[in-house]
């Protein structure tokens, strides 16, 4: 994704705090979710900024993703219905990306939050088991 970030003048960081234990997962799925979740924040963003990826351990059983945009933001009226099926807050979307990446983390057993606001940006939070 950071060819696409650097043509629209979006730098990508990524932190990691502590050294990060391997996640058992599908990793063709969690590919497809990063890719939606880091599209998503790539176009929220039209005028360039920079995206955070923060990695931590979250206890012995969890690693917590952090991933934050400097993006438009979402209201809270529009973040309940993020994650249904056909519904997308993009002009050209069709709805069902992250609905796809809700169901991945949910076959994962794990969770997936947004947190934004409007002309602030958003935060994906995404924590998954290590076991």
């Amino acid at each position: 994704m950071q060819p696409q970030a650097t043509m629209k003048n979006i730098f990508i960081e990524l932190n990691s705090y502590g050294e990060m234990p391997f996640v058992y997962c599908e990793s063709n799925q969690m590919k497809q979710m990063f890719i939606n979740i880091l599209k998503n924040a790539i176009e929220a963003m039209p005028s360039g900024g920079e995206i955070k990826v923060e990695l931590r351990k979250k206890d012995n059983n969890h690693i917590h993703i952090q991933i934050i945009d400097e993006g438009v933001g979402i209201s809270k009226e529009r973040i309940k219905h993020l994650g249904e099926p056909f519904y997308s807050i993009k002009e050209d979307g069709i709805g069902l990306g992250l609905m796809i990446c809700f169901n991945i983390i949910q076959q994962h057993q794990g969770t997936l939050s947004i947190d934004s606001e409007v002309n602030k940006g958003t935060s994906v939070e995404i924590c998954l088991p290590l076991e």
